[in-house]
């Protein structure tokens, strides 16, 4: 009787490519194979245990229509002197892994600098489950509230400038009318006022900055400007 031998084929697969190593064309040279594929930032702030940079490098994934062996894969990456491939289990994960969107101890790597070839779309994958949703619903709530946010415009113009692209999606796509009755009724609480007693956001930011740089405790000043810590930890990463 035949043994039945374990399928080691798969429709995705990811590699790593090194610039010391790799063709200056490495790019075109994938192109020109017709693959779908998948370009990472280069990561040249990754940590070692010890604190020293890792040796700088693109995470690329590669997706087909069919299972490819990994002796297939090999062909491809041999043309870009990348070392030895794997199969990819979970592409949901290697995808946000491309940024380290679910690794915060990790250097925070920019969404927008993924790059994508040959039609490969990634958007899929950083779509937000209902229990991410209602977290980040509840801390861009907390953050209006202790922010006296009480417009609109005010909020989406954080999003763009801070690259909140996750609060973005929320107030634009999901629970707007949750997030415009809680700006109304702070507006509501603030009209009529003394314009020149009021502060603005950026003042309150400064005004954080300020004490920390004073060695101020980070649970004063929350508790002095009435503020969340994880609002007071926005604030300082500005």
């Amino acid at each position: 009787m035949a043994e039945n031998k374990k399928d080691n084929r798969a429709r995705s697969w990811r590699l790593v490519v090194y610039p010391d190593s790799a063709p200056q064309n490495w790019r075109d040279i994938l192109d020109e194979e017709n693959l779908s594929w998948v370009e990472s930032p280069l990561h040249d702030k990754d940590k070692n245990s010890d604190g020293t940079i890792k040796k700088a490098h693109w995470h690329v994934l590669l997706f087909f229509d069919g299972k490819k062996s990994y002796e297939q894969i090999e062909e491809i990456t041999n043309l870009i002197n990348a070392p030895i491939p794997q199969a990819m289990k979970n592409p949901k994960g290697m995808v946000r892994y491309l940024i380290h969107l679910d690794n915060p101890e990790k250097y925070q790597y920019k969404r927008e600098d993924i790059k994508c070839h040959g039609g490969a779309d990634v958007e899929q994958y950083f779509e937000l489950s209902m229990s991410t949703r209602n977290c980040v619903l509840r801390e861009m709530m907390e953050f209006i509230h202790d922010s006296e946010i009480d417009n609109y415009d005010d909020l989406i113009g954080y999003c763009i400038k801070h690259k909140e692209w996750d609060w973005m999606d929320i107030a634009a796509n999901h629970n707007t009318l949750a997030i415009n009755k809680l700006l109304d009724a702070i507006y509501q609480k603030h009209h009529p006022k003394d314009d020149s007693k009021s502060v603005t956001l950026e003042e309150r930011v400064t005004q954080a900055k300020e004490m920390a740089e004073k060695g101020i405790k980070k649970s004063v000043i929350a508790d002095t400007l009435g503020i969340s810590r994880k609002t007071l930890y926005k604030y300082l990463k500005k």
